[in-house]
């Protein structure tokens, strides 16, 4: 009971989280009862999915689609969580759309999001990235052909006037916290623009160098700096495809993991001969053995985003650690670093975990 029984909150909007995300990359929810089949089904269609199949109908009740935005449809139309598609409403009902906040650091989500706080009537994926019948490759290229943002003039002001009295390693600071939290739009551009003066001081420490050594010796480390400054946010260089990448120097991201006294000691600990022998008897692995042996050293030259986790699993003196010997010895002789860490159990086993 409220004092003098005064009314201290009220609601006047039904408010609709609309869900935003690419092609096939939608959130699929379901328990382990639920028919594999069903599953599947459902979980082909969402909101937005929906809401191009609503822009792409020709039934008289869903005409009203093609004249409203993705946000305005709840006001149209209600979601039915059961059936997963949007009913016409019967009735006006005070309500909104809101489109789920989508981070720039998450490009091509962002520009989606752009595109479709302005289009009307998309009818798929596909046609939302279609500017004046050119379809283009990202949802970013059509967004900026399509002018929804705008240019990168108060950046590139910014950057003009810190390079004037900043530091390289400042101007490094600056240029990480503007692509960071700031929406610019050719963030390769603006990298390309001020270079000389992100790498000004590399470019004095390896000025005895010459040609392209000097050349990729400076745009390495000043890109690594970038890197290190762009971890603290929790982004990379790799983030942003505009920029130069990292995996572009391999030599010289491996000279510089070589600094580190702990990878150095373990790299030099090697023994390449023995490694080069184990490695010749690959011809003594059974034909399980070689399949998980093929298919790791695959992954392993190959990879791909994320981690990947193999679990190998057998009774004892089924060749399990000539197995493991054999994926170690391969991958270190490669030039790669590869640990192996034995795990005391409860009882008398030892687990070796290998990565």
């Amino acid at each position: 009971m409220r004092l003098l029984d005064y009314s201290v909150q009220g609601k006047t909007r039904a408010i609709t989280q609309l869900t935003i995300h690419l092609e096939n990359e939608q959130m699929v929810t379901f328990r382990s009862s639920d028919d594999p089949a069903i599953v599947v089904t459902h979980g082909k269609h969402t909101m937005l999915t929906r809401f191009f199949e609503l822009c792409a109908s020709e039934a008289p009740e869903n005409q009203v689609a093609k004249s409203a935005l993705y946000q305005d449809i709840p006001k149209l139309f209600r979601w039915d969580t059961k059936a997963k598609r949007w009913v016409r409403r019967k009735r006006y009902q005070a309500a909104l759309g809101r489109m789920i906040h989508v981070s720039p650091r998450d490009m091509q989500r962002f520009y989606m999001r752009a595109l479709l706080c302005h289009r009307k009537r998309p009818t798929s994926f596909e046609n939302l990235r279609t500017v004046d019948g050119v379809t283009y490759d990202s949802y970013r290229e059509a967004a900026l052909h399509a002018g929804y943002h705008e240019n990168d003039s108060e950046w590139v002001a910014c950057m003009t006037e810190a390079s004037q009295f900043r530091m390289p390693y400042q101007l490094r600071q600056l240029f990480a916290t503007i692509i960071v939290y700031s929406q610019v739009v050719e963030v390769g551009t603006l990298w390309e623009r001020f270079y000389c003066d992100l790498s000004l001081d590399f470019g004095y420490k390896y000025r005895s160098l010459e040609g392209h050594a000097k050349e990729d010796m400076v745009k390495f480390h000043t890109l690594k700096s970038l890197n290190d400054l762009l971890l603290a946010p929790g982004s990379a260089v790799a983030h942003f495809e505009d920029l130069p990448q990292l995996c572009e120097y391999p030599h010289l991201v491996l000279d510089s993991l070589l600094q580190n006294h702990l990878i150095r000691r373990e790299m030099e600990g090697y023994n390449h001969d023995v490694l080069q022998e184990t490695v010749d008897q690959e011809h003594l692995l059974n034909g399980e053995q070689r399949s998980v042996y093929s298919t790791i050293i695959n992954a392993v030259d190959n990879p791909t985003p994320g981690n990947t986790l193999f679990f190998i699993d057998g009774p004892g003196g089924t060749g399990k650690s000539l197995l493991l010997e054999h994926i170690l010895a391969k991958v270190r002789l490669s030039g790669m670093i590869a640990l192996a860490v034995a795990l005391p159990l409860c009882c008398s086993w030892v687990a070796a975990l290998y990565f």
